[in-house]
C-alpha cells in the first residue's frame, strides 16, 4: 500500500472519531475508540510493511546497479577477446591460403563465415570415390594444414565428412550408408591430424553424409561439389557463455 494512501486513511478515521464524539452516547464512543485503536494498529503495521517493502526494493536496485557495472567491464573484455579471436582467424586464413596457393581454388578454399574459418576439402583432394583411406600422396596435404593448424593451439578444429546421395557401392559391407562413410573419413582426417602433431583435445569428428549439400545433386558438377570434407576452425567463446549463463539468464528471472 503507498504511504500516501495509507496516511490519508488515517486521517479520515481520525475526523470519524471527531465526528462521532460530539453526537452519540458514551457506549457507542467507546466503541467507537476501539474501532479506531484497531484501525490505527492495522494502519501502523501496513505502514511498517510498506517500509519494509520499500527497503528491500531499494537494496534490490542497488544489486541491480552493482551488476549492471559488473555487466559493463564484462562486455569490454568480450569486446577485446571478440578483436583478439578476429585477428586470429584472420591470420590463420592468410597463413593457409599462402601453404596451398599452388593448388586449385576448386580444389581447396578458405572462407570466413561468422567468425569461424572454413576450409573445404574437395573429395578427390584425399580420398578415391567410395573410400575412406587417406590417398598416400594426400597425406602431405594433411601434414601442410597440421603445420599450420599447430601454430594456432588455442582455436578448435571440427572435421566434417559430406558426401553425395549416391549409394554406397564399394564396401557396402563396412558401410552401411554414405553417413558411415563420411563419418569414416572424418575419423581418418582427425588421426592423420593428430600423427602430424595437433594435439586430440581440439579435433572433433563429425560426419553428416549427403544431408548438408552444397549444390543439387542433379548434375555430375553439382555431385562433385557436394564430395568435400570441411574444416571448421572455431575460437573460444567461454567468456560469452558464462556471461550469458551466469548474469544475463539470471536477470530474465521471475523470482
Amino acid at each position: 500500500m503507498k504511504l500516501s494512501a495509507i496516511i490519508l486513511k488515517a486521517m479520515v478515521a481520525l475526523a470519524m472519531v471527531g465526528v462521532l464524539t460530539s453526537c452519540i452516547s458514551k457506549k457507542k464512543y467507546e466503541e467507537a475508540m476501539t474501532r479506531a485503536a484497531a484501525e490505527k494498529s492495522a494502519l501502523e503495521s501496513s505502514l511498517a510493511t510498506a517500509q519494509e517493502e520499500n527497503d528491500d526494493l531499494k537494496g534490490k536496485i542497488s544489486t541491480m546497479e552493482g551488476n549492471l557495472n559488473m555487466k559493463s567491464e564484462e562486455i569490454v573484455s568480450l569486446t577485446e577477446q571478440i578483436k583478439v579471436n578476429n585477428g586470429k582467424i584472420a591470420n590463420l586464413q592468410n597463413a593457409i591460403k599462402e601453404a596451398f596457393s599452388s593448388f586449385d581454388s576448386n580444389d581447396i578454399q578458405v572462407e570466413e563465415k561468422g567468425g569461424k574459418l572454413y576450409i573445404t576439402m574437395a573429395n578427390k583432394v584425399l580420398f578415391e570415390a567410395g573410400r575412406d583411406r587417406i590417398k598416400k600422396e594426400s597425406k602431405d596435404v594433411l601434414a601442410t594444414l597440421a603445420g599450420v593448424l599447430k601454430d594456432n593451439g588455442d582455436l578448435s578444429i571440427l572435421v566434417e565428412g559430406h558426401t553425395d546421395n549416391d549409394p554406397v557401392v564399394i564396401h557396402k559391407a563396412r558401410f552401411k550408408d554414405n553417413w558411415s562413410l563420411s563419418v569414416a573419413r572424418s575419423l581418418n582426417v582427425v588421426r592423420e591430424l593428430v600423427a602430424n602433431g595437433v594435439k586430440e583435445g581440439r579435433l572433433t569428428a563429425s560426419g553428416k553424409g549427403e544431408t548438408m549439400p552444397v549444390s543439387d545433386n542433379m548434375s555430375d558438377e553439382g555431385k562433385e561439389k557436394n564430395r568435400r570434407t570441411e574444416f571448421v576452425i572455431v575460437p573460444k567463446i567461454d567468456g560469452l557463455y558464462k556471461m550469458y549463463k551466469s548474469d544475463f539468464a539470471g536477470m530474465g528471472s521471475s523470482n
